[in-house]
């Protein structure tokens, strides 16, 4: 079989070249197929979901302030996309996944990050198929090995199959196979084989290649990528929960301290999707004029209109509309604190891998 006659990508059909020795013969080249498990992505999501409402309530609060916006919350934005995009990601790894089968060896391209990639080899020999599995009618699995790998739905690390994963027509590629393991001399390869760039050691298996309920307890890899995101939900929860905290001092000021007087619209700025800004023009105990916009939820105040207002004698540019509601510093510490409570637990997740042996 020619590389040039399978319609692969330039990509794709690169790959394969460059791992063909000058004897190896191809047999087969299959890609997978599969969405991901709603089981498995609405953690994602859910997580996703939360930091876009929280992200945009702040946006909102802070419109008239585009630097706050950037500088606070843009790093956050891509945090929650990233959540929300998990399907859309397990999709793209899908796409550059590779399997290939030639006369000597099973071979695996697999894109673990987008950044990640690796090439896993098996020498076939007796035995290389450990188990198979039908997921569809025209879709299945040929487990060939299992790799330890940690699982947030389980809390702890879990053998996760590897080999050719979710491919149409698995009985197909399983008889080409078991063709391609029958001209294998015997003794080719150890039984045992295992390619060393599975990182882990070998799960336990039972007779039938079923992945025994009790592992070793491993901590490696997983545990920097898990405390790197437990850090970040609580670095940038603590930034929140700071703010939050600022505006409730700010609100608490207002009301123990604050000085009420009647501010004058001069004009209205804004719109119904990023929020309303009238001018407003009052004078403080001192005769001193302060002409300042403040964010309001809509537009029934006119120009020439006369409000009633509370502001600090010593920062009069903080102040509040008598009728309005209070300021976003309860929403700041609460959603900062719920996010803070998630990075701890993340946190924790990774310090119980770094400490297992």
């Amino acid at each position: 079989m020619c590389i040039d006659e399978l319609g692969l990508s330039r990509r794709d059909g690169e790959r394969v070249r460059k791992v063909l020795g000058d004897s190896e013969r191809l047999v087969l080249v299959a890609k997978p197929r599969g969405c991901m498990r709603l089981a498995a992505a609405f953690p994602s999501l859910l997580v996703g979901a939360v930091l876009a409402v929280f992200l945009s309530v702040g946006a909102y609060m802070f419109g008239d302030k585009w630097w706050v916006t950037v500088l606070l919350f843009s790093p956050f934005w891509l945090v929650a996309l990233v959540f929300l995009s998990s399907p859309l990601r397990y999709r793209w790894r899908m796409g550059r996944t590779l399997y290939v089968l030639t006369n000597r060896r099973a071979i695996v391209f697999e894109q673990l990050r987008m950044w990640r990639s690796r090439c896993i080899c098996w020498p076939l020999f007796p035995g290389l198929i450990k188990k198979v599995t039908k997921e569809k009618v025209d879709l299945g699995s040929l487990i060939f090995d299992y790799e330890m790998r940690y699982s947030f739905d389980s809390r702890k690390r879990v053998p996760e199959p590897v080999g050719f994963l979710a491919v149409p027509q698995p009985d197909v590629v399983q008889q080409l196979v078991q063709e391609q393991l029958a001209a294998v001399p015997a003794g080719a390869a150890p039984f045992a084989y295992r390619p060393t760039v599975l990182r882990s050691p070998a799960p336990l298996l039972d007779a039938w290649g079923t992945p025994l309920s009790k592992q070793p307890e491993e901590a490696k890899d997983d545990k920097r990528t898990i405390m790197t995101c437990g850090a970040a939900f609580v670095f940038g929860a603590t930034i929140s929960v700071a703010v939050g905290l600022g505006l409730l001092h700010t609100e608490y000021r207002l009301a123990h301290e604050g000085l009420r007087t009647t501010a004058t619209v001069l004009r209205m700025e804004g719109s119904a999707n990023s929020g309303y800004f009238p001018e407003l023009q009052f004078t403080d105990t001192a005769g001193t004029t302060h002409v300042l916009k403040y964010n309001i939820s809509t537009d029934n105040y006119p120009k020439g209109h006369r409000l009633p207002i509370v502001y600090l004698p010593s920062d009069p540019e903080s102040l509040r509309i008598v009728t309005d509601s209070p300021s976003p510093g309860l929403i700041f510490t609460l959603g900062g604190g719920f996010i803070m409570l998630l990075g701890a637990c993340i946190l924790r997740m990774g310090i119980k891998i770094n400490c297992k042996k």
